[in-house]
């Protein structure tokens, strides 16, 4: 698979079946550095997505909360992840019958 193509179509189906919302990720010069992808989940959760490139790219599921106090304080008790873009995406797509994932084949 082509790492740009495969990283496009990854960040489609973030979209169309994992409920993320897409804006773009700006570098220092105004352009168009990579993509920042969230959701909110049931339970007041949240996730974020960040890539860079198809090697690199942080997740995080935080807790929707906000402390007015100090606003731009993460929350406290968050998951994070990093590593390449399609390691870090896999878990949170929807599983679809018959791929196979790290040698285990879904019915």
């Amino acid at each position: 698979m082509d790492p740009r193509t495969g990283a496009a179509e990854l960040i489609e189906r973030l979209r169309l079946e994992g409920g993320f919302r897409l804006l773009p990720l700006l570098g220092n010069t105004g352009q168009v550095a990579g993509v920042h992808l969230t959701r909110f989940l049931p339970g007041g959760h949240l996730d974020v997505i960040q890539a860079w490139d198809e090697r690199w790219a942080a997740w995080a599921r935080l807790p929707d909360v906000l402390d007015a106090g100090s606003p731009f304080a993460g929350p406290a008790g968050g998951t994070f992840h990093s590593g390449p873009f399609a390691q870090v995406v896999a878990p949170l797509l929807p599983i679809q019958s018959g791929i196979t994932w790290h040698g285990l084949t879904t019915p």
